[in-house]
């Protein structure tokens, strides 16, 4: 494996370069490319695939460069860094604190306990560094290291938070209130908080503003369903957000409760507006219902939009259109990635492939320099639903190249399905960044019967 492989394999936290570290007896080449992926966030999208922590921790411990390493990342980690990279570091500190370092424990400690003062006298805060998650993923690791005793300081100390501030900025911990429900049980927390909102201030300020909190939420919630989104509704925030960055996003949920509330001649009428409107952006925003119901009448006009010069509205008719198994819709889906538009070909042939397209689909993917997050969904929805024993290139083409590490695990399952995983694919999956996909191998590697 050269450099450049193995740093490619790292950011994308596949299986194989911690392999590479395991077996090769020239591992420390690699020493400064793991340090410097350590030291950068190389996450795709934290959200739904967490931080690449452990999987970094794994390749420092392969590299047998845990002593080394560690200073640096304790350094790096006690700076005001951003979210991300803040997540990354304190998952690989948690780690090297679970094998029993002391200078891990204090460094968690020390941060902790400096968050907390922040957050106590910090009257504006920064979106790049997000100081009030970063306290909340602290307080979820003193949960994971000291269980119930962790639990019972880290409320204390968001309750003494609250009543210093005595504001709303800091009052949110959905997120750690959830872990501890799982750790715990509701039942014991619930308990827990009765008993000891009697006798200490900050568990009371903590509960307190918790129920005041999800007051509001399940008050808007209350709002949301009984808001009435009738068609002169939705037209007019479509047409508001003709110019707008974020209309995509903006629109989302006002198309979600129109759909909703729509009657079959509310969406005849809506199709009438979108073909006598002048714009293009307001006819995309218009058509972002039509991603969540089928158009009402032929698709004959969607073929038209999806071949317009305003990428919105082609995104959107591409959206409607992909919900159709249509011929026209195959034939565009041919017409996109002959023309090198493999993002939108794809989604379209989701639910138009066939056995004859492979080949087509083959030639196109492999081909292609980049594969994309769209491409890596689509391949995996199409051959999540249509198995198929030639698919095995395709598929490890998109496993290796792709970032997603979640649409990974799905393209590794569609694999096993297909039963065209290979061996030596199944065992990178056992050393994979994501939890799911390493799950997945040692589930498979543990039946004899399946290859």
């Amino acid at each position: 494996m050269t450099k450049k492989t193995f740093l490619y394999g790292l950011r994308r936290g596949l299986g194989g370069p911690i392999i590479e570290l395991q077996s090769n007896p020239n591992r420390l080449q690699y020493k400064d490319i793991v340090l410097r992926c350590c030291l950068k966030d190389i996450a795709y999208d934290t959200q739904v695939e967490g931080t690449k922590g452990y999987y970094l921790y794994t390749a420092i411990c392969a590299l047998g460069t845990k002593d080394e390493f560690e200073d640096i990342l304790i350094d790096a980690f006690m700076k005001r860094i951003e979210h991300r990279l803040f997540k990354q570091l304190a998952d690989i500190i948690c780690l090297y604190a679970d094998d029993g370092s002391e200078k891990a424990r204090d460094a968690l400690r020390v941060k902790y306990e400096d968050l907390a003062q922040r957050l106590s006298r910090q009257r504006v805060f920064s979106h790049k560094f997000c100081e009030r998650k970063q306290f909340e993923h602290l307080m979820i690791c003193e949960v994971d290291a000291h269980k119930w005793s962790g639990f019972k300081k880290c409320i204390a100390d968001a309750g003494r938070i609250i009543l210093k501030r005595k504001d709303d900025v800091c009052n949110s911990y959905d997120w750690f209130l959830c872990r501890c429900e799982n750790i715990f049980s509701k039942e014991r927390i619930a308990r827990y908080f009765d008993k000891a909102s009697l006798s200490s201030e900050e568990v009371k300020a903590f509960v307190d503003a918790t129920v005041r909190l999800r007051k509001i939420y399940e008050d808007n919630m209350s709002l949301r369903k009984k808001m009435e989104i009738g068609l002169e509704n939705y037209v007019a925030r479509a047409r508001e957000l003709e110019k707008s960055s974020y209309a995509y996003m903006s629109i989302y949920g006002i198309a979600r409760w129109f759909f909703k509330q729509a009657s079959q001649d509310d969406l005849l009428k809506l199709v009438c507006i979108i073909e006598s409107e002048q714009s293009d952006e307001v006819r995309a925003n218009l058509l972002h219902v039509f991603r969540l119901i089928d158009f009402p009448v032929d698709i004959g006009m969607l073929v038209k939009y999806a071949k317009s010069d305003c990428h919105r509205l082609q995104k959107a008719a591409v959206n409607a259109l992909g919900r159709f198994k249509d011929r026209r819709v195959r034939d565009l889906a041919v017409e996109f990635m002959d023309a090198g538009n493999l993002d939108a070909g794809l989604d379209l042939m989701t639910n138009n492939w066939s056995k004859r397209d492979e080949p087509f689909i083959r030639r196109h993917v492999l081909s292609s320099k980049k594969v994309s997050h769209s491409m890596q969904m689509s391949l995996r929805d199409i051959y999540d639903k249509h198995r198929s024993s030639s698919c095995g290139d395709i598929l490890e083409h998109v496993y290796r190249n792709g970032y997603c590490t979640f649409c990974r695990f799905g393209i590794v399952e569609a694999m096993w399905r297909s039963r065209v995983l290979k061996q030596s694919v199944l065992n990178e999956c056992l050393y994979d960044s994501y939890y799911d996909t390493r799950k997945l191998a040692k589930r498979i590697k543990n039946k004899s019967n399946l290859f």
